[in-house]
């Protein structure tokens, strides 16, 4: 079967019709309607179905296309690690990280790689977790650093640092000068949070729950711990969660004084690769620099390993 042929249906289920994912490839959809027919004919099976919104996977398709795409990837991995001994460690590292992530620790370990390895390039990508680990299954990016859980199927996790998360607020908001604060004494303040699905969203609205006290109001949906949140919670008397660093200080927000016990959204945080899928010398040795720079404790992180 012919790896393009392959490439081709994969992109075909992704994208859910024939006609988006022939824009996507860069070819005709008769071109493509046929690549999907040669597979067909080939395995004996039908792989899709025609459904109002395009093309669905058929029940074996699913089976079968679940196959194809780790197949692509390790063909993939393999073709990298040829043009790696071939050429040596020039190449593309493609780094994600989620939105927490504090920035000078990757701009610190990047900017010694690119003094380390004039011929290495670099591609960042910042967004939430979910999407990052998928394009790191997907085979897109090479290394993520995000919040992390206990396990996560066909990748390999390890734990760099425990990052801790406070509700704050603008400095001269009547809540930061007490002490000892409890979730009811939060209760109709505004907020500026994540999307519902977020973890630690979920994790706030479920202490509220908990405590019989009514979800938090969001008067704003928005990724938090970022300066363009920073600067909108400044001046208002909207409350948020940030994590707790150098650049939150500098903010003129402030951390709520919450009693012992009343919430906990402290996350561990880790770098998430694929599990066998290939790292080129240069990816080992960013790897490598960024351990280094945690280690060094200049970011106010509490690391889980020093390594």
């Amino acid at each position: 079967m012919d790896t393009r042929d392959l490439e081709y249906v994969i992109c075909v289920r992704q994208s859910g019709s024939i006609g988006k994912a022939a824009e996507v490839l860069g070819i005709s959809q008769p071109a493509l309607t046929k690549a999907v027919r040669r597979v067909e004919e080939q395995l004996g099976l039908q792989l899709f179905e025609r459904v109002p919104q395009g093309m669905r996977p058929t029940h074996a398709g699913e089976l079968f296309l679940k196959r194809a795409q780790k197949l692509h990837r390790d063909f993939d991995d393999a073709m990298a690690e040829v043009r790696c001994l071939r050429t040596g460690e020039q190449g593309v590292v493609r780094i994600g990280y989620s939105l927490t992530f504090p920035d000078e620790l990757l701009h610190a370990a990047c900017r010694r790689l690119i003094r380390e390895r004039p011929s290495a390039k670099l591609k960042l990508c910042c967004r939430m977790a979910q999407e990052l680990l998928s394009a790191l299954r997907a085979g897109e990016l090479d290394i993520v650093f995000v919040p992390i859980r206990a396990t996560e199927p066909e990748l390999d996790i390890q734990p760099l640092y425990r990052d801790r998360l406070v509700v704050a607020a603008d400095a001269a908001h009547p809540l930061c000068q007490r002490k000892g604060l409890h979730l009811e004494d939060l209760k109709g303040e505004d907020w500026a949070l994540p999307a519902g699905h977020i973890t630690v969203r979920v994790m706030l609205e479920e202490a509220f729950r908990q405590r019989g006290l009514p979800a938090p109001s969001v008067r704003v949906e928005a990724d938090f711990s970022s300066s363009n949140s920073y600067q909108l919670i400044a001046g208002s008397r909207i409350l948020t969660l940030a994590r707790f660093s150098r650049e939150f200080l500098a903010t003129g927000l402030a951390a709520l004084d919450l009693a012992p016990g009343e919430l906990d959204l402290n996350r561990n945080v880790g770098m998430v690769t694929r599990t066998n899928g290939f790292l080129s010398p240069v990816c080992c040795r960013v790897i490598e620099l960024f351990k280094e720079e945690i280690a060094k404790g200049h970011f106010g992180l509490d690391a889980t390993s020093r390594m």
